[in-house]
Parts: structure tokens; sequence; C-alpha cells
């Protein structure tokens, strides 16, 4: 990728820089040129026609929800919006770091009518990362209400000691068998918390702490998609963290527990790319490592045996 990252249309302002340090998540508008909104849309929409080994295992297309990720490992589109979009700008501005590595990608699609929820949780433990500087930057291609699956937030939550079981809209059962406590029930006591929400146009991004408990209602209406891309940023002081169960990483990376993220599958964005972890990806489109595929089943079947 010869390009920098574009610019952001306008800086973060520091009234969004202390609610994000104080809530945990916020809302941000006028960030992202129409251009990239238009791209994402599109690139989304080709994603779920032909999605990953990994997003047929993580949705429920008998109901119409689709979720993948690492689509930026085989999709050149999402590849580009790693490198050149502004979102790596945006993440070292709000986490005050000298370096950006990118951790992944995520989309989910909720079609009109899809009434599966997401149920309230933490991102960090289903990761096998960890540190103080880690985001999201979920931007939205559709308009957005509570209605149609906006996301909601805790505020304040990230600021919590206690981890939660990792849950997600399929109860995968490999990551339930952690042994973390269930997550509080907001849904059904939504009166003891201080929640966050917000409408949202196509290219307004919510950008939230890795710690902050989140979770989204169904699209309950007939005539809107809520579809959404996710990109996941480190600061400097991210580390390598396998939890037992994580998220399954299905390229080599070659990290030891406590290791600093580093290398071709957390590539470093700014100040500036480090051209040989991106040179085997710049030669085309990367697939999982069928070694690593393996072995992540084998330890799922085997986690899942001890159960």
């Amino acid at each position: 990728m010869p390009r920098s990252p574009d610019l952001p249309l306008r800086s973060l302002e520091p009234e969004e820089i202390e609610a994000y340090q104080l809530d945990g998540a916020i809302c941000a508008r006028s960030l992202f040129p129409d251009e990239w909104v238009e791209r994402m849309a599109a690139a989304v929409d080709h994603a779920i026609e032909h999605p990953t080994p990994l997003g047929d295992q993580v949705s429920l297309p008998e109901v119409g929800f689709r979720n993948d990720l690492f689509v930026w490992k085989t999709e050149d589109a999402f590849r580009d919006f790693v490198y050149l979009s502004p979102a790596a700008r945006i993440a070292q501005q709000l986490l005050d770091a000298p370096e950006i590595r990118f951790f992944y990608d995520q989309l989910f699609v909720k079609p009109a009518g899809c009434h599966v929820p997401t149920p309230w949780h933490q991102d960090v433990t289903f990761w096998p990362v960890e540190g103080t500087k880690i985001c999201s930057i979920w931007m939205t291609l559709d308009p957005v209400t509570r209605d149609s699956s906006g996301l909601e937030f805790v505020r304040g939550s990230h600021r919590w000691e206690e981890r939660f079981k990792p849950v997600d809209p399929t109860y995968n059962p490999y990551l339930l068998s952690a042994e973390l406590p269930e997550p509080p029930d907001v849904e059904a006591e939504r009166e003891r918390y201080e929640l966050l929400g917000w409408d949202m146009e196509p290219g307004d991004v919510l950008i939230f702490d890795s710690i902050v408990l989140h979770g989204s209602a169904g699209n309950y209406t007939t005539d809107r998609p809520r579809r959404a891309f996710a990109s996941r940023w480190c600061g400097e002081d991210a580390r390598f963290f396998p939890r037992q169960p994580s998220m399954p990483l299905m390229w080599e990376h070659g990290l030891a527990p406590g290791d600093p993220l580093s290398g071709p599958l957390f590539p470093r964005i700014l100040p500036s790319p480090i051209p040989s972890e991106g040179a085997r990806r710049d030669e085309g489109p990367e697939p999982p490592d069928p070694a690593c595929v393996e072995r992540a089943m084998k330890a799922i079947t085997e986690r899942m045996a001890g159960v």
C-alpha cells in the first residue's frame, strides 16, 4: 500500500474524546467521506454473498443474520479500508497512541424483520488480546434506530473490574464454555442502568472501548436493513493474550503470550506501515492457513468434549 491513510473530514472534538474516556462509547458524525461509505456498503453486500468459512460458522442464515470477520484478508475493498481510510487516524487521535495497529474487521447484517438480538457482552473476552488502548469503529451503512437494532451501551461499564462470559447471537457453546460469570441481564432490568444509544445515518460511527458492555435488539422494522462494518484498532500497549476459549486465529502469527501485537496478521498502519507486514497480502487474497484451521477446530472439539 503506497499511500498513507486519508484524513478524516474533521478531527474529533475534545468533548468527544472526553466522553469516550468517561462513558466508554461515543457516536461521531461527519468523519468519513461519502465515497468510503458507499464503497463499504457495496463491499459488505458482496461479502455477505461470498462468506468466508468462518463467516458461515458465526452466522444464522436461516433467519437472515450474517456475521463475518477477517474479511480484509481476502477482499480488497476491506484491505483498502484498513490501510487507506481515515479510520486509523481517528483511532490514533482518540487513543492518543504513537502507533496504531489493525486488529481485525467484522461485518454484521440484520435485514428487515431479522429479530435476532445481539446479547449484552464485552468484546474483550472474545479476543486473544489485552491492552488499555483498544477501540472499535462501528460504521452504519443504513439509517439506524433502536427499532432496527441500533447498538446500546451501559455508560461507564468500561471501568468495571468484572469480565463476563462471551455471548454472541448464535450462543456459540464453545465461547460459552468460558469460566466467567454470565453478563448481567440488562434487557430485563433496563431501569437499573444508564444506557447510551443514538439514531444514526449512513457513515455515522460508534467508537467504543473493548470492555464496555453493549448489545442490541433485533431488527423489528419491515423495510430497513441494518448493515454495519466494524474495524478494531490497537495502540502500542496491546499484547497477545490467548484466552481459552477465544476467537480462533486462522493465520500464523508467531506471537507468544505477552508479546506486543505485530506481524502480517496485525499490521502497523501508523505512523507508517511496515512493508514486510503487508507484502503477502499485497500479492493477492490470503485465505486461512489450513494448518491453523485444523488446530483451531481440534482445540474447539477438545474443549467441548471436556465441558
